[in-house]
């Protein structure tokens, strides 16, 4: 469900407090919406599990972070082992 569009963007506080001098900002919020600003910064946005590292390009603007972050494994499908009988 996307966001009405009468509505400001969603900044978290999280994001304006944690800019430091490397450039990296560790989000817990996905719902934080991608601007300008944000152009060259290293994102660790956290899924539940581990934080994921992205760089912001232009392409990515006006999307929500969570986006960028799987939430989901991939699965992994076994190989079924052939027994040899003697």
């Amino acid at each position: 469900m996307s966001r009405s569009s009468w509505k400001p963007l969603f900044l978290s506080n999280e994001f304006v407090n944690q800019k430091n001098l490397n450039n990296e900002v560790y989000l817990y919020n996905r719902a934080t919406v991608i601007t300008k600003q944000m152009l060259g910064l290293r994102l660790h946005i956290y899924n539940g599990i581990k934080f994921y590292s992205i760089t912001i390009s232009s392409d990515m603007i006006g999307h929500s972070v969570g986006e960028f972050s799987p939430t989901r494994k991939k699965p992994i499908i076994k190989k079924k082992i052939i027994k040899k009988k003697k």
